[in-house]
């Protein structure tokens, strides 16, 4: 079954923008402030996620969800063993990493592999 956030040509896109740029800006964090970043997001996404798809009247909201989204998706990758796939997208620290499904070294500090 097709994830409906797949669909939404650009959630995606958007996306396959800012997660990596908040990758990047994450990478130096340690494990620990990884994992409480992306717990935030996840209270941001549960409370909000509604207005990524059916967008806030109220100014600022929908850039707040996205944002909670895009760095949780962000932080998680950098931490969790095969990154994090999400909407027909995958990120890790592993360049170039074709899925989830292909090998993975255990995860380092938030540091992108070379």
């Amino acid at each position: 079954m097709k994830e409906a956030a797949a669909e939404n040509v650009s959630l995606v896109e958007s996306l396959r923008v800012a997660v990596p740029l908040h990758m990047m800006q994450l990478g130096s964090r340690s494990p620990e402030e990884l994992q409480r970043i992306a717990v935030e997001s996840a209270s941001v996404i549960g409370s909000q996620g509604d207005v990524l798809q059916f967008r806030s009247p109220k100014r600022g909201e929908t850039a707040k969800a996205f944002n909670g989204l895009a760095r949780g998706l962000a932080a998680a990758a950098l931490i969790a063993w095969g990154g994090a796939t999400f909407a027909g997208l995958h990120w890790c620290t592993v360049r170039r990493c074709p899925g989830p499904d292909a090998e993975h070294p255990n995860p380092t500090e938030g540091k992108t592999h070379e």
